[in-house]
């Protein structure tokens, strides 16, 4: 083996290990009740992200994806952190390009109040609803302009998951 095959592997393992999830480790902002086939979500819109933009709990531009289990109860704590703007969160379905705003969640009550305007600082939201359809969706900020300058994270309801899981995908 020359030393060329030898840094594709170590490259490859570096993004394997930066990409896996943690065996049996959640962030504190997610909960899961296996028995009752819930889980909990404590989201917040947060400044300081790049560019000036919000994160959603330190994360954007799609670099964490939670994984749900079809037919799960998913609930969610919806804040907004950001003084300097208002936000909303809403499910889309994940396509060729993320939506330059917010509109009809692809999963019925999947989104906060006033998706569009979005809520002012230190108002909260709470929505409860069902994963009833397997596929790939994104979480965004709905308020135009917010997601495709990198407020959105990624959904999967996986008709194959066993539990919830959260998988970080950061560069290294």
């Amino acid at each position: 083996m020359n030393s060329g095959s030898r840094w594709v592997g170590l490259v490859l393992v570096t993004t394997i290990a930066a990409t896996s999830p943690v065996a049996g480790q959640l962030p504190d902002w997610v909960a899961v009740d296996s028995a009752a086939r819930t889980v909990t979500l404590s989201l917040e819109a947060q400044p300081g992200g790049p560019d000036g933009i919000a994160t959603l709990n330190g994360h954007h531009h799609g670099d964490l994806q939670l994984v749900v289990p079809l037919g799960w109860t998913m609930k969610w704590t919806w804040i907004n952190r950001d003084s300097a703007a208002t936000h909303s969160l809403v499910v889309v379905a994940e396509r060729e390009k993320l939506p330059s705003a917010g509109d009809r969640p692809a999963l019925e009550n999947a989104l906060s109040r006033a998706v569009a305007t979005g809520l002012r600082a230190g108002q909260r939201d709470v929505t409860t609803f069902v994963a009833e359809q397997a596929g790939w969706y994104w979480m965004i900020c709905g308020v135009p302009g917010h997601a495709i300058r990198g407020e959105w994270l990624k959904l999967k309801v996986d008709r194959e998951a066993g539990t919830v899981t959260v998988i970080v995908s950061r560069e290294t």
